[in-house]
């Protein structure tokens, strides 16, 4: 317990369509486990996660990490959690060309309308 009131915080979203794969890198960073039959999220979850990291002489970070539903239903919603983020992750299917054109289209476009205007906005791509 001690640890965690030491430790860093970083408030971490996951964003993008309904389908492509945001609980499933939530289960594997927690977890270590994937599931390839996953279900939709109806609403948004929440995971606290404490890593220590050597490059930082042991220090620790409290990754705050919340999984956003997909749905355009639940779109509305979104919004709520820009507060106070420190990353945001978008997720496409690689094989659902559709999944990565609504990255650009829309979740790209909250991040720049929604994200506090002093968080840093990079683009990693990881293939």
């Amino acid at each position: 317990m001690e640890e965690e009131e030491n430790s860093k915080v970083c408030k971490i979203i996951l964003l993008g369509e309904s389908g492509v794969g945001k609980t499933c890198i939530i289960d594997r960073l927690i977890n270590n486990k994937y599931d390839d039959i996953g279900i939709s999220s109806m609403s948004a979850s929440f995971i606290n996660k404490t890593m220590s990291f050597k490059e930082f002489k042991g220090q620790s970070v409290r990754f705050e990490i919340w999984d956003t539903a997909g749905q355009e239903k639940y779109r509305s919603l979104n919004k709520l959690f820009y507060k106070d983020v420190g990353a945001a992750i978008l997720v496409y299917d690689i094989t659902n060309k559709q999944s990565f054109e609504e990255l650009k289209k829309y979740w790209y476009q909250q991040i720049k309308e929604f994200a506090p205007k002093n968080t840093s906005k990079k683009l990693l791509y990881l293939i």
